[in-house]
């Protein structure tokens, strides 16, 4: 009895080995196939993630516009108050 259940193990291993084989064959050939449309999906999402970025960092930027155009007002008077230095002689 236990040899005819080896023997149906050793026929059912011929039978099902290969369909697995072909299996995996198929499904590596299906993902070869499809590998560019997924890598142009990963772009497309991450371009739509960086204009989302920056448009939520402009959006976020409004409310500090004052507080950058005084700052640079201040930079602008402090930078034209200061004394420009002594021009010199070019001598060769």
């Amino acid at each position: 009895m236990f040899v005819l259940f080896v023997l149906g193990l050793f026929l059912a291993c011929l039978i099902v080995v290969p369909l697995l084989l072909v299996g995996l064959a198929l499904r590596l050939a299906i993902a070869v196939v499809l590998l560019p449309f997924r890598i142009a999906g990963l772009a497309a999402g991450l371009a739509v993630g960086f204009v989302g970025l920056l448009f939520a960092g402009a959006i976020l930027l409004i409310p500090l516009l004052p507080v950058i155009a005084l700052v640079g007002g201040i930079w602008l008077m402090v930078r034209l108050a200061r004394r420009q230095p002594a021009a010199q002689l070019a001598t060769d």
